[in-house]
């Protein structure tokens, strides 16, 4: 009689080669989720700059900040309170198309706007970043208790 060989895989040989799949694939996935959170905070911090530059251009234009009232503040897609469509139409001439935070489009934590100083043209933009910077700026007093991890002041 002929040897009969051994045809197909093992059940541990079969279970070794999904293991290996899954920590690649797991590897793989945490570097797209990563790189989507990244892509998200960059679009953050390129929309809190743009309304930056959009609010100095009123500020220079008209010697006053928007809403015109220092200690003003609102989240820019407030619909709420009438706030957020205010301050869009005060920065439509400036910013052609306002931009709102990727995930939080009129919700708690979407960017924050502060009139510090109306007559010195000092205000605050803050966002919250995904990825925490270190920083945190507590507006809790203006709105809602929240906590932005990254502000720029003008």
């Amino acid at each position: 009689m002929k040897n009969r060989q051994k045809q197909g895989f093992t059940l541990i040989e079969i279970l070794v080669v999904i293991a290996v799949i899954a920590i690649i694939s797991s590897v793989v996935m945490s570097y797209v989720f990563s790189a989507t959170v990244r892509g998200r905070d960059s679009r953050r911090k390129q929309n809190v700059d743009q309304i930056v530059k959009a609010v100095g251009l009123f500020f220079n234009e008209n010697g006053f900040l928007p809403r015109n009232e220092t200690g003003w503040c609102t989240y820019i897609s407030n619909t709420t309170g009438g706030y957020g469509p205010a301050f869009q139409s005060d920065l439509q001439p400036y910013m052609k198309t306002m931009q709102f935070d990727p995930t939080k489009k009129g919700m708690v934590g979407d960017y924050l706007y502060k009139n510090v100083d109306n007559a010195g043209g000092r205000f605050v933009v803050c966002a919250n970043l995904e990825i925490a910077t270190g920083n945190s700026f507590d507006y809790g007093t203006c709105i809602g208790g929240t906590t932005y991890n990254y502000c720029v002041t003008q």
